[in-house]
């Protein structure tokens, strides 16, 4: 009989605080006998998930197969409610950033990074998600189309599972990831979003604000016309201004009037900056030295922990060089907005598309330090 955990459960889709209490719990011996079983006294007391008492189904020992929430009515497995911690992030950017891309690189090098975690997927759509994703990017060699605008997708629903734990119980963490739509985000402070959108960018542990590079004119001046085009995912991106700054300030208005909270206090999220497209800008003129730390393979892997000091060197490389581009306005934003703040920089292949918008062997760099950065804060691994 598994008992629910200590651990403040959240539903990954209306990210309320889930109690025991409410959870509705399925039965399904078939399609057709589908059957919510109710918890009985001694559930709530022992706070544990109900057993099935229908003879046919004690008979053949079957059990609990969905829960529900009782809140917004999704469905969601019965493994999210034994976790030891409930992690979620949200990427938000402007169309074309990146953000499928980087994710489903993020989630590939999760995997096989060496690092002493299993990473496991919830459900189905989130199974079937990361394996054509996967395939498109690391076997077609394609570059992702971006998500659909004005729809809202599931939230990826994984679980890491601590192997570096020795004994019959090992520590597991819930990851739920929102990707939204960059035409939702640049617009997100005027136009009515679903409610589950809202919830997901105001509730999240940490934001992933997307930085694309290549929309600023300064970069668009120094890089080979062929490097820009290849890169870019869309047509509109070619003409496309940088309004990064906008599109933070009405994040953050978005997030205080959903939540409550004064114009004048920080958000309390995890803001993690990341900086997509690094290999693009390697032709640049005015770009990074050849022996920025940014330029350099991370070392927060190999260490198994956060590394401070090389983060910290990033973030000071990546702001030094917004601040030559003429974007202070976009720093000065974000540090207003957010109390927690991190810039990163990554690229998702590695190098960029050649002209048919076609990727050579993928070589993701320095994709896991945010995720790094928000277990850390999390207490999942140490900060050296």
């Amino acid at each position: 009989m598994f008992k629910f955990s200590n651990s403040t459960a959240i539903c990954p889709h209306c990210m309320r605080r889930l109690k025991l209490k409410n959870l509705r719990f399925f039965c399904v011996p078939d399609e057709d006998h589908r059957h919510e079983v109710s918890l009985s006294f001694v559930d709530r007391f022992k706070n544990r998930l109900p057993v099935c008492r229908k003879p046919f189904c004690s008979d053949n020992g079957l059990t609990i197969r969905e829960a529900a929430c009782r809140f917004c009515g999704e469905p969601l497995p019965t493994q999210i409610l034994f976790h030891d911690k409930f992690l979620s992030f949200c990427a938000v950017g402007v169309a074309g950033a990146g953000k499928s891309s980087y994710l489903t690189t993020l989630l590939h090098e999760l995997k096989y990074s060496g690092l002493p975690w299993v990473l496991q997927a919830m459900d189905v759509e989130t199974t079937q998600r990361a394996q054509v994703n996967e395939q498109n990017v690391y076997e077609e060699r394609h570059c992702l189309k971006g998500t659909e605008a004005g729809v809202s997708p599931k939230p990826q629903l994984w679980t890491i599972l601590d192997n570096s734990v020795k004994g019959d119980k090992i520590p597991t963490y819930a990851l739920t990831i929102y990707d939204g739509a960059g035409e939702d985000c640049e617009h997100i402070d005027h136009t009515p979003l679903d409610s589950k959108i809202s919830r997901y960018i105001s509730g999240a542990r940490m934001l992933l604000i997307m930085f694309d590079p290549l929309l600023l004119s300064s970069v668009r001046g120094e890089i080979p016309f062929e490097t820009l085009n290849a890169s870019m995912a869309t047509e509109r991106q070619t003409s496309a201004p940088a309004n990064m700054v906008s599109m933070v300030n009405s994040l953050a208005n978005y997030i205080r009037r959903n939540s409550n909270i004064p114009p004048g206090k920080r958000i309390d999220s995890r803001a993690a900056v990341v900086i997509t497209k690094l290999d693009a800008l390697h032709e640049m003129i005015n770009g990074f030295s050849s022996g920025s730390t940014i330029l350099k393979e991370s070392p927060h892997v190999s260490n198994r922990a956060f590394v401070e000091s090389d983060s910290k060197m990033v973030d000071l490389e990546i702001r030094d060089w917004l601040t030559r581009q003429g974007e202070t306005a976009f720093l000065g934003a974000i540090d207003a907005n957010f109390q927690t703040v991190r810039v990163f920089g990554v690229s998702s292949f590695g190098r960029p598309p050649d002209l048919h918008k076609r990727l050579a062997k993928v070589h993701p760099h320095r994709v896991l330090d945010p995720l790094m950065w928000m277990l850390a804060g999390e207490g999942v691994i140490p900060t050296i």
